[in-house]
């Protein structure tokens, strides 16, 4: 899809809520089953205009993978915290899912799974546009991978000098 001249303002109004059924994730898990497992995971919790990131949440959880998720503390601010259990997950300030403050923070993952409405063939994201995610990357050196519908592939995503694009996209195709 070629969206040319849109700002990253009008990308987002573009998509609705996405019903994918967590292939682009388990095609994550199989190149891990194929490949070795990660050490340390920081994955994001979907939200419904998100690939579902519940194939990678439950094999992490089912596997013993240390894993971690994202809290929002501020608008600076995210951590990855460690937790053991979906359960342990409540409803947030922005309607998402997170882990408890108390939680420990995982400070050195060795795969991050980083959300985005869309992506483009370079790693380029459409996020929400709140920079949590490129702040955190910043900080953080580990592989990231972006979670992409197929339909969500476009030719290119406007990037700011404050970007991080991610190093893999995968799709569910």
């Amino acid at each position: 899809m070629a969206l040319p001249g849109l700002t990253k303002r009008e990308l987002r109004s573009l998509y609705p809520p996405l019903p994918d059924g967590g292939a682009a994730a388990r095609r994550v898990v199989g190149s891990w089953e194929a490949n070795g497992f990660p050490q340390r995971v920081f994955c994001y919790v979907s939200g419904k205009d998100e690939c579902s990131t519940a194939p990678i949440l439950c094999f992490c959880i089912k596997n013993g993978i240390p894993l971690a998720v994202p809290l929002c503390e501020g608008r600076d601010g995210m951590t990855a915290r460690v937790i053991q259990t979906l359960s342990q997950l409540r409803r947030g300030r922005f309607g998402i899912l997170e882990p408890p403050v108390g939680a420990d923070v995982m400070e050195d993952p060795a795969v991050a799974i980083v959300p985005g409405l869309a992506f483009d063939r370079e790693g380029r994201r459409l996020g929400r546009g709140g920079g949590y995610y490129d702040r955190w990357l910043a900080r953080h050196k580990c592989r990231t991978v972006g979670l992409c519908h197929e339909s969500r592939l476009i030719e290119r995503i406007p990037q700011e000098e404050w970007d991080i694009p991610v190093e893999w996209v995968q799709t569910g195709q």
